[in-house]
């Protein structure tokens, strides 16, 4: 998993729970305060009945009733009791239904909340209303100078409170749906801002090579963590720079010692093949070793090609060339080193292509390719090279009946300098020089 999907979805994660924790104060305070005004508002109703007491007519005002008067109650459950317990009045509701709320046996004003369940409708419902209605009731002692004059009981349907509720909860849900996209859509684009500079600083890090180890990262914010990497994968770039210099240095230096006596040494044999002095057999010899200088120090060239820092690429010299002359000129100079094993080398199925490429980095790929068959193949093997034409590909095919190289070093065989490992059956060989012999 990307670290920028990672950091998303942990903002996301995140955000739910502070949303979810969030949603449930603001649920939980709101059902508070409405069942608490619908507590109060009942505390109010049975303030009014006992503040209405006429200790004259030892009667209610606020229920008295005339022609013109409406019941004051018609919305609530409300039943009077006079001191010894019995009921004096009743709201229209507490007529058409019973909730059962006990008298309080408290011997000062005490309230309790109360929950009750309607298991049938009538007229004092409001249409449309199921059966069953949750009320919130209390039942008080009421006073007259701190004398009790009996007892009130009232209770009002929830019913609009829990729809109000429902409600809230819906709101709150879509709001929730709402901020999580908001929050993750936001949460991705901060995310791939912040870790734009890693974008640029792997983008960066993946064009260095060996050509070009002296460029550098950008440090765009040094005092932050991503400018202290930058400055961390920078410093770690010094670092291989010079050691890839220290590298090449040893190699340019080695290969320019070397090369002088052998220049010597070559110059010295070739002078002496001219000796009328030295036997038949010595010459031989001399041209034997000879032969061998100038593979030396060919592959001396090789190595000061590889010192180089600038792209190898650059060297190249491409031109149209004929693959089946250039294979030609490389079967002519390879069948005296072949003949010197008594192998046999066949040129087989030659197709006429041409190809853009560099003639001289092509001449030594398909000799260094043709001298370690020679060099590996046993005494009087063969040795056969082909070139085709396949879907618009020049495939040239060198093949030799000698030991081959084992499955687990083949995918190694286009490192720079690797040799097989030896045993008893098989010489060691080095691999091939890739990116060094050009075709475009």
């Amino acid at each position: 998993m990307k670290i920028r999907l990672h950091l998303t979805l942990w903002y996301f994660a995140v955000t739910l729970l502070i949303l979810l924790i969030f949603s449930a104060g603001i649920y939980t305070s709101m059902r508070h305060l409405l069942f608490r005004a619908v507590d109060n508002e009942l505390r109010i109703v049975v303030d009014s009945i006992q503040s209405s007491y006429d200790p004259a007519t030892k009667k209610f005002k606020i229920i008295e009733k005339d022609i013109e008067k409406i019941d004051p109650f018609t919305e609530y459950y409300v039943i009077i009791y006079n001191v010894t317990g019995e009921p004096i009045y009743k709201s229209p509701l507490g007529q058409s239904i019973s909730l059962d709320i006990p008298l309080s046996n408290r011997h000062v004003p005490f309230e309790e909340t109360l929950k009750r369940i309607v298991h049938k409708s009538n007229k004092w419902l409001h249409p449309g209303e199921k059966a069953e209605l949750a009320f919130h009731g209390i039942s008080r002692k009421i006073y007259y100078q701190n004398r009790q004059i009996g007892w009130v009981t009232v209770a009002l349907s929830i019913e609009g409170t829990r729809k109000s509720m429902a409600q809230l909860v819906k709101v709150i849900l879509s709001l929730i749906l709402i901020a999580l996209a908001v929050m993750a859509a936001s949460g991705y684009v901060l995310t791939r801002k912040a870790l734009y500079p890693v974008e640029v600083m792997t983008r960066k890090a993946n064009q260095i090579s060996h050509s070009n180890l002296n460029q550098r990262v950008e440090i765009v914010h040094a005092n932050d963590e991503l400018g202290e990497l930058a400055a961390t994968l920078n410093d770690l770039l010094d670092r291989l720079e010079q050691a890839f210099e220290s590298q090449q240095g040893f190699l340019q230096d080695a290969a320019h010692e070397l090369k002088t006596p052998l220049s010597i040494l070559r110059a010295h044999w070739e002078s002496e093949l001219n000796n009328p002095a030295v036997s038949n057999e010595m010459k031989e010899k001399m041209i034997h070793d000879i032969e061998t200088i100038t593979r030396l120090t060919h592959l001396l060239n090789n190595l000061l090609l590889l010192s180089q820092t600038e792209d190898i690429r650059a060297n190249f010299s491409f031109e149209s060339i004929s693959l089946v002359a250039l294979l030609q000129d490389v079967f002519e100079d390879a069948t005296t080193l072949a003949e010197l094993k008594e192998q046999k080398i066949e040129l087989q199925h030659l197709s006429d292509v041409m190809v853009n490429g560099d003639r001289m980095r092509l001449y030594q790929l398909f000799f260094n390719v043709i001298e370690n068959a020679i060099k590996y193949t046993a005494k009087g093997g063969e040795i056969m090279i082909s070139l085709s034409l396949e879907t618009g590909n020049a495939i040239v095919k060198i093949q030799d009946n000698g030991p081959g190289i084992s499955p687990q070093d083949l995918p190694r065989i286009f490192d720079r300098f690797y040799r097989v490992k030896k045993n008893r059956r098989q010489r060691a060989g080095f691999g091939n020089m890739q990116n060094y012999c050009g075709i475009s």
